[in-house]
């Protein structure tokens, strides 16, 4: 599912620099996310005990540049090494091409996984930027999703605030652009790539979605970012619009109506 990570025969990943512009950014790697990797992996690790098992991160094993973005590796676990016996991993991104999410009870305990996940984080001041491609899944030799497993932890989005009122310490040497205490940027990154990426690619269709979410929420703790996610329109990344903005830093939004009002006619 990655064009510029290469998988060795039983081993780690490497993440490349490909400096070409795919889908929405050039996709090298900063002399930033370089210098910040064995932080982030450690806090990446420290914010995943918190998840009762239900995520794991790959670990990063070593980082080098020579001196410019597009000259740049990443030395990762593989997703593989956090199956057990019987189990897969399988990146989100690809539950469409299987008969897994055309099964309502499996797609609505899917959906319970990712959100728990993804919002206890949120509240805990890490948004996930969990799209099809960083997001994974360990199914059970049944098929049934049981843990996540995320990687790439580049783009997260970081709240001091929140991370101070759960006792967390801020990591030092953090690239600027990922700390931020703005509640909206924090639930539009993950709302972002989580629900109206990753869970709708999986769904397939707005009613789908929906009713996954419709199975899930009930069983969920109610935060003001549930409430968020609930009410408010859906953040969606403009893809083309940032394709077409090659001048313009950063990401860009747009909205959709929330899928728990979706109407087909």
């Amino acid at each position: 599912m990655a064009l510029r990570t290469l998988a060795l025969p039983d081993g780690p990943h490497v993440k490349t620099a490909l400096s070409a512009r795919l889908t929405s950014s050039v996709r090298d790697i900063s002399l930033g996310s370089v210098g910040a990797s064995a932080v982030l992996s450690d806090f990446g690790e420290a914010v995943a005990a918190r998840t009762d098992g239900l995520l794991h991160i790959t670990r990063t094993l070593g980082a080098v540049a020579a001196g410019s973005p597009d000259l740049a590796a990443v030395l990762r676990e593989s997703p593989g090494e956090y199956a057990g016996p019987g189990e897969r991993v399988v990146p989100v991104a690809a539950l469409a091409t299987t008969e897994l999410p055309s099964s309502p009870r499996w797609l609505g305990d899917f959906t319970r996984l990712a959100l728990t996940v993804g919002l206890r984080l949120l509240e805990l001041g890490v948004a996930l930027e969990a799209h099809g491609q960083n997001l994974l899944v360990v199914l059970a030799a049944d098929g049934n999703p049981v843990r996540l497993v995320y990687r790439d932890l580049a783009d997260l989005r970081i709240g001091p605030a929140r991370l101070a009122r759960h006792g967390v310490a801020l990591p030092e040497q953090l690239p600027t652009r990922m700390v931020t205490d703005d509640e909206h940027a924090l639930r539009r990154k993950l709302f972002g790539s989580l629900v109206a990426g990753a869970l709708a690619g999986t769904a397939g269709s707005g009613p789908a979605l929906r009713a996954a979410l419709e199975d899930a929420v009930p069983r969920l703790p109610r935060t003001s970012d549930l409430t968020a996610l609930l009410e408010e329109p859906l953040p969606a990344k403009a893809l083309t619009l940032m394709r077409l903005s090659p001048r313009t830093a950063g990401d860009q939004w747009a909205e959709l109506p929330n899928p728990l009002f979706f109407d087909p006619m």
